[in-house]
């Protein structure tokens, strides 16, 4: 027989749920899911319109590379669909232990440790590493798997204004934990600017801390090599862990940490949402040893990207908007209010280009915006339609 989809939730429940969602439709706030019907392509069809595609993290143009297609497909033709078991359970594959090595090789770290999302690597590496007797010091803009991974590790949790080695500085020199973690994006996936990554190494030397960045939106991208912002910087040599992700600019799915071989053994043996969950499908491991090989051989993608996100944020100020911190494809354009910018949102749609808003919790209240995401599929023509939807918009 057939489950009745319509049966009623216990009162207290549907008046509970029902005031919530009333509440956040009363301030812009309400979430919808898009399908697009084609992949992270520069032109992507919704709802059987063509739009010029600015919402994806594909910042090299690499999750449709036929390269890449073909190597998650002979991956998975080899491998199976699913590992089907944590990897200390039978489920990893050579294609596992490849990754991981470029990876290391990639961050210049003794060791590597693939997860399934970005999001498990911040939420396991940080609960696993800090406890009740430690202190975490976060920066106030990182993401939520960070501030999630804080909440669970259960130590004491120190926010220092964003990008404020200063005030990190105060913070430190009054703590009496004995052990110390600073944790910071390497670049910010809602702002696009790139933290004070030497000051931030050289302050976890002095105060004895450990420092773990989350270069997520940076790996692929920053460096002369792809390597990220330690790479950006010329900075080699120092314990810093690393957090990356496979699923931005390298195109495919997971996540990872590299880090001191100490680090990584610890957390193989003691991080449970690398123990107890299902290890990454080979696909997207063949797909991001495949990719990680453009990352090396074809720089002209870097350099592309960063080209045209800078006509993007200068196309902006021409327009009248003030100046963002952005260095990176992760182009804000800051408006205000969410009723603002969901208005803009649906502007810029009728216009023919997708851009969504990006409204609280993730952005601070009265910091909704517009975030435009580059990738280096792009061109000159995609970003000119952009400027132009933008400026239309903005005088309607």
């Amino acid at each position: 027989m057939a489950s009745d989809a319509r049966s009623e939730l216990p009162r207290p429940w549907a008046e509970s749920l029902a005031g919530k969602l009333r509440d956040l439709e009363r301030q812009t706030l309400t979430r919808s899911i898009v399908t697009p019907e084609t992949g992270p392509e520069p032109q992507v069809t919704l709802g059987g319109k063509r739009y010029v595609h600015f919402t994806s993290n594909n910042y090299l143009g690499l999750s449709t590379d036929p390269r890449i297609v073909e190597a998650s497909v002979e991956a998975t033709r080899r491998y199976g669909a699913s590992t089907s078991a944590s990897r200390l359970l039978c489920g990893s594959t050579p294609l596992h232990d490849a990754l991981e090595a470029k990876l290391a090789r990639l961050k210049r770290t003794e060791a590597c440790l693939l997860f399934s999302s970005g999001y498990l690597a911040n939420v396991g590496l940080i609960s696993a590493l800090a406890g009740p007797d430690d202190a975490v010091f976060s920066d106030r803009l990182n993401h939520a798997s960070i501030i999630d991974g804080c909440r669970l590790s259960r130590a004491t949790t120190v926010i220092y204004p964003h990008c404020d080695v200063k005030a990190l500085e105060g913070l430190l020199q009054r703590t009496t934990a004995k052990r110390r973690l600073i944790v910071s994006e390497s670049v910010f996936s809602m702002d696009g600017d790139i933290a004070p990554v030497r000051e931030l190494v050289e302050v976890a030397k002095r105060f004895d801390a450990l420092l773990v960045l989350d270069e997520a939106h940076a790996t692929g991208v920053l460096g002369p090599d792809g390597g990220g912002a330690l790479s950006h910087f010329g900075i080699a040599g120092t314990p810093t862990m690393i957090m990356g992700t496979l699923s931005k600019a390298l195109g495919s799915a997971g996540g990872f940490v590299a880090a001191n071989a100490t680090v990584v053994d610890f957390l193989r043996n003691r991080c449970r949402t690398f123990i107890f969950n299902t290890a990454l499908p080979a696909g997207s491991a063949g797909a991001a040893l495949t990719a990680l090989d453009i990352v090396e051989q074809e720089p002209w993608r870097r350099e592309k990207v960063l080209a045209l996100s800078k006509h993007l944020r200068e196309g902006f100020v021409a327009l009248g908007y003030p100046p963002s911190r952005s260095e990176t494809p992760i182009v804000p354009l800051v408006l205000g209010e969410a009723d603002v910018a969901v208005a803009m949102e649906q502007r810029l749609k009728a216009a023919g280009v997708l851009a969504r808003a990006i409204r609280p919790p993730t952005v601070p209240p009265g910091t909704s915006r517009i975030r435009f995401n580059v990738m280096a599929s792009h061109d000159e023509t995609d970003v000119g339609q952009a400027l132009a939807a933008v400026r239309d918009a903005s005088r309607g």
